[in-house]
């Protein structure tokens, strides 16, 4: 074969020298014509009026066909004029304390310790929030339908728990999970109060020889909680006792946000708080006491009814002198006995449409119980809806979802329950926490163990939080499909270290997918700091609406009218809600647009 030389081939391609643009120097090229102008035919491409044209149409067309398949079309379809102006006006005041009451946006400037981020860190903008917005103040007006995600001891804040058990001098007592010999054992230990006879063996918290054992026989490591807060003082410079422990139960800014912070962190802190309310709570007078405030508290919310979350698996509460207990049947009895006093106070007064539907129980008990515990919680849930049909309307597992056991450790007991609720012509749908995770295995080493394989499998009627199901977008499909609707619950899931602030929450792409959603508040008298009134659902609504600029007023009547559809009332208590939902939300409209319309 014939060798070529390298730039030899079969058929010679003809070449010319090109002048380079910039030095006029020639170079080999392709062709002797000379080359393009290319900002000649840039600009003659940019006055091409007709591809502009066709983009902007194509654009129009696809928005278009979005917002034909938004979640909240229903709401915006039906809006009236006043709610399309409300929305208009609700808008506008919303961008502009993001231009002018956190800062400039636009600014490059480093910003000083006084300008704050709209939608940033919940606990270190709820100050400015609730003195300077606007738009908060707006969200305590809205008629917010149902309450569907609230523990049942966590609505009324503990300055008012605390303030009942100054009634119970003799009978109230506290221990520690070790002695209290220097200020920095207060921060490390855990609190837990209780209410027993008042002939009850003490022991001294500050001292050395303080032993905190509780469970084994003759142990003695409960105070007085009088004798506490009087001895409190003496050893601490002066500072109150009452303020300590409120701080105790309540989640810091601080705390939350440090730097040294993490996930497992946040959660022992949020389980020491919530173990240090339950003792405060759990006897007659409070629980009876409780109910009423919790209802009234709800009332200035502009929720019309709710579904609370107890945790039953203590069987028996104190009386207020410590002598006696009252197991769950009675704890029921006390529920029911006070509602019906609120709505027949509410009816005195023509008001019986602020809260006509009272309160129904979803019982929880954790997810940590051995199966042998968990079939006789089961089996307690099942006899009080026996026992309270129209109280009793679910079943949920509760605890850290980072930590055994998974939904799925269960199944055999859950089936079981599924099929003795068919056998016994009951319904108690489950209602479960999940996705409330950022490592979504149900605290194992395997994904497959993920809690929200579970609810699906399980059908249930709601899930709390479902922060972490946009990691399974057939499950997000089997969701939409199924119509499980998700309890949102934005500010917990901030504070647990689940997102960093509202704008990183989850809860947009939920509802871009059109899975039906609600707004909850959680355990919002962890959440708030430590004050009066939590308005705990107005913050949530207002969080909702910083945190993503496609959230409207719509949107908000969208999600309330979930709640209603998604609650346990019946239809036609649904029918009375939505009856009575629709005249207030004009109204609300109404006043947006009076007060706001200049």
């Amino acid at each position: 074969m014939q060798n070529l030389a390298i730039n030899d081939s079969p058929r010679k391609r003809k070449r010319s020298l090109t002048p380079n643009p910039l030095t006029g120097e020639k170079k080999m090229g392709s062709t002797d014509a000379p080359p393009p102008n290319v900002d000649e035919v840039f600009t003659q491409h940019t006055q091409d009026t007709a591809q502009q044209q066709i983009y902007a149409k194509r654009k129009e067309f696809l928005l278009r066909e979005e917002e034909g398949s938004a979640w909240d079309r229903p709401a915006r379809e039906s809006a009236s004029e006043a709610e399309n102006r409300a929305a208009q006006l609700v808008w506008e005041i919303r961008e502009d304390e993001r231009d002018n009451l956190f800062g400039n946006k636009a600014s490059e400037a480093i910003p000083g310790p006084e300008t704050l981020d709209m939608g940033g860190q919940f606990l270190t903008n709820k100050k400015r929030i609730e003195t300077k917005s606007r738009l908060f103040r707006i969200a305590q007006q809205m008629p917010k339908g149902c309450h569907l995600h609230l523990h049942f001891n966590a609505e009324l804040q503990p300055a008012g728990l605390i303030e009942w058990a100054r009634y119970l001098p003799d009978t109230m007592f506290i221990r520690s999970t070790q002695p209290l010999l220097d200020p920095k054992d207060d921060d490390v230990t855990e609190i837990v109060f209780n209410v027993m006879p008042a002939d009850t063996p003490t022991s001294d918290i500050f001292s050395s020889d303080y032993n905190p054992e509780f469970k084994a026989p003759g142990s003695r490591p409960w105070m007085n909680w009088k004798t506490f807060r009087e001895e409190f003082p003496r050893r601490r410079n002066g500072l109150d006792a009452e303020t300590w422990v409120r701080k105790k139960m309540v989640l810091q800014e601080d705390e939350v946000y440090g730097m040294k912070q993490t996930v497992n962190g946040i959660w022992a802190r949020f389980n020491q708080a919530t173990r240090a309310f339950k003792g405060l709570l759990n006897y007659d007078d409070a629980y009876r006491r409780y109910i009423g405030e919790a209802i009234d508290s709800m009332i200035r919310e502009r929720v019309m009814y709710t579904e609370l979350r107890p945790m039953l698996m203590d069987k028996f509460i104190p009386s207020t002198d410590g002598q006696r207990r009252y197991d769950l049947r009675a704890q029921m009895d006390i529920i029911l006995e006070e509602v019906a006093k609120k709505k027949q106070e509410l009816k005195n007064r023509n008001e019986l449409d602020k809260f006509p539907f009272g309160v129904k129980i979803i019982y929880c008990t954790p997810r940590s119980i051995p199966k042998q515990k968990m079939r006789s919680e089961m089996q307690d849930c099942i006899n009080l809806k026996l026992q309270y049909p129209d109280l009793i309307c679910g079943f949920d597992l509760v605890g850290a979802e980072d930590r055994p056991n998974h939904i799925g450790f269960y199944k055999d007991e859950l089936l079981a329950f599924v099929e003795t609720c068919k056998s016994l012509k009951i319904d108690i749908p489950f209602m479960f926490h999940a996705g409330e995770t950022l490592l979504d295995t149900g605290g194992s080493k395997d994904p497959q163990n993920s809690n929200l394989y579970d609810s699906v499998l399980l059908n249930a009627k709601r899930i709390g939080h479902g922060y972490s199901l946009p990691r399974h977008p057939l499950l997000m499909e089997k969701f939409k499909e199924k119509k499980i609707c998700i309890e949102l619950c934005p500010i917990s899931n901030e504070l647990l270290h689940l997102c960093r602030n509202v704008k990183e929450h989850t809860f947009p792409q939920l509802l871009a997918a059109g899975i039906p959603c609600t707004v909850n508040s959680d355990n919002p008298s962890l959440f708030r700091g430590d004050c009066r009134n939590s308005s705990s659902l107005s913050h949530e609504f207002y969080q909702v609406m910083v945190g993503s600029p496609t959230m409207s007023v719509h949107g908000w009547r969208q999600l309330a009218e979930w709640s209603i559809t998604f609650s346990c009332l019946s239809d036609m208590e649904k029918e009375e809600a939505r009856r009575i939902f629709k005249r207030e939300w004009e109204g609300f409209c109404c006043w947006i647009v009076d007060n706001y319309g200049h």
